[in-house]
C-alpha cells in the first residue's frame, strides 16, 4: 500500500480531547505492528489533567498532521512542572522519510522558544531506527536513559523481613498537599507547579500514602487497567531512606497487585537510579526497552 499524499493539513491544538486520543492510539499500534518500538505520550496523563486545566492552558502543545482526515504524524510536548519540555511522537510506517515529522517538530521549537525554553528533551526507544536517525540529525545530545521493566516472575526475598508497621493508604482530598510536596522533592519540580496538577477529582484508588506507624513517609501510585498495573510516582522522605521501608512498601504494593489477579505490572526506572533498579530486579522485574533522553538547544 502506498501513502496517499492529497489534501494535507496540520491541526495545532492547546489540549488533546478523547477523539485525538483515540486516534493516536491506532497510530502507535501501527507504528508498533511495524518496527516493536515503545512511545512515551503520556495521553492518559494529558487527559486527566485537562480535566481542570484546559481553562488554563494558553500554549500549544499539541501538533497533529493529517492526510485526508487520516492521522499519519503526531507530536507532543509534556511539560510536568519542571524546568525543560519533553518532545515525543511519531509518523505512520508508510509516510516516514516525507519530512512530515520534521514539519511539526519545528513548529514546536518555535512554541518553546515562544515560551523562554532554552533547551528541550527529545525521547526515543534506543531501537528506533528512524527516532534516533531524526535526533541525530537534529542535533541531540545524549542526556539520560530510563528503563521499562516487567514483572516476569514474583521473587520471594531471602532474609528480607516486612516491616509491619509499614502500611499503605489510599489517598484522599487531606494527602493533596502532601503528594504535590513529595512530587515536587522526589522529581525535581516545584510544589506550586504540582499543586496545580491536582484535585480531587485526579484521585483515584491506585494512589496510595506509604505509612510508618501512621505517620507518612512517602508514596506510590500505580494504574490498573484490565489485567495491567502500571507503578510510578513511587519515593520515600529522605529521611527516612536506607531503612528498608521502601523495600517493603514495594512488597505491600505486589500483594494488592497480586490481589487483583493482575499478571501484567510494568514500570520505568531511570538507568542512573542504581539502588532503584536493584529493588525492583530483586522482586522479579526485567529491562525490557529503553527510552533515551536527548537534551535539544534551541537557537
Amino acid at each position: 500500500m502506498s501513502a496517499n499524499f492529497s489534501n494535507p493539513y496540520i491541526t495545532l491544538k492547546e489540549y488533546l480531547d478523547s477523539r485525538d486520543c483515540d486516534q493516536i492510539k491506532k497510530l502507535v499500534e501501527l507504528s508498533y505492528a511495524n518496527d516493536q518500538t515503545n512511545l512515551k505520550l503520556e495521553l492518559d496523563y494529558k487527559l486527566t489533567v485537562v480535566k481542570h486545566e484546559k481553562d488554563r492552558l494558553k500554549n500549544i502543545n499539541e501538533y497533529l498532521y493529517y492526510y485526508d482526515g487520516n492521522l499519519v504524524s503526531y507530536l507532543g510536548i509534556c511539560d510536568f512542572g519542571g524546568n525543560v519540555l519533553e518532545l515525543n511522537g511519531l509518523t505512520h510506517p508508510e509516510y516516514r522519510e516525507q519530512g512530515l515529522f520534521g514539519r511539526l517538530f519545528a513548529l514546536a521549537v518555535q512554541e518553546a522558544k515562544r515560551a523562554g525554553q532554552e533547551t528541550v528533551l527529545l525521547l526515543t526507544d534506543e531501537k528506533s531506527v528512524s527516532g534516533n536517525q531524526f535526533i541525530e540529525k537534529a542535533g541531540g545530545s545524549y542526556k539520560t536513559s530510563e528503563f521499562r521493566m516487567k514483572l516476569f516472575e514474583k521473587t520471594e526475598l531471602k532474609g528480607f523481613a516486612a516491616y509491619e508497621d509499614i502500611t499503605l493508604k489510599t489517598a484522599d482530598q487531606s494527602d493533596l498537599n502532601e503528594i504535590a510536596r513529595q512530587n515536587a522533592l522526589h522529581f525535581n519540580t516545584t510544589e506550586e507547579s504540582e499543586a496545580a496538577l491536582l484535585d480531587e477529582s485526579m484521585l483515584h484508588d491506585g494512589i496510595y500514602m506509604i505509612q510508618l506507624k501512621g505517620e507518612t513517609i512517602g508514596k506510590i501510585h500505580v494504574d490498573y487497567e484490565d489485567n495491567y498495573a502500571f507503578i510510578y510516582g513511587f519515593g520515600i522522605l529522605p529521611e527516612f531512606r536506607g531503612r528498608g521501608y521502601g523495600k517493603s512498601a514495594f512488597s505491600n504494593t505486589l500483594s494488592i497487585i497480586k490481589g487483583k489477579n493482575i499478571a501484567n505490572v510494568e514500570l520505568d526506572v531511570e538507568s542512573k537510579n542504581r539502588n532503584a533498579l536493584n529493588l525492583y530486579k530483586s522482586f522479579g522485574f526485567e529491562e525490557m526497552s529503553v527510552m533515551n533522553y536527548y537534551n535539544y538547544a534551541i537557537e
